[in-house]
């Protein structure tokens, strides 16, 4: 049985009217894929576990964010530079790698390369 429409709209004007939506997305899309901000960032640390603050109660996602962006920029996110530090470094955790960032303690790097797939895994 097939189902029946609950409104009575011309397919192929429903098929043009997605096409076109598609296409008026695609900047959108595109811009969205390429770029970030701070808080999308931080959201991404928050959702990798990321919890806690310092003794003032800054948050240690906005240090671990400010550091890398400082170091090698937000353009391609966070989490490539962060589990390289982790995946090359001695830190146990993002909690211990964020405090350490904030004493600045951490050498990021956007990594390349074997460096790069494996961060991308761990991450």
């Amino acid at each position: 049985m097939t189902p029946q429409p609950k409104l009575d709209l011309d397919p192929e004007a429903v098929r043009t009217a997605r096409r076109l939506a598609a296409r008026a997305a695609e900047p959108i899309i595109e811009m969205a894929r390429t770029h970030t901000t701070v808080s999308v960032e931080r959201a991404l640390l928050r959702l990798a576990g990321l919890a806690g603050a310092d003794a003032d109660g800054r948050p240690w996602v906005n240090h671990l964010t400010d550091a890398v962006r400082g170091q090698v920029g937000l353009e391609h996110g966070v989490a490539l530079p962060v589990w390289d530090a982790l995946l090359t470094g001695p830190y146990g955790s993002l909690a211990e790698l964020a405090q350490a960032a904030a004493r600045g303690r951490v050498r990021f790097r956007l990594p390349a390369g074997d460096a790069a797939r494996a961060a991308r895994e761990a991450a």
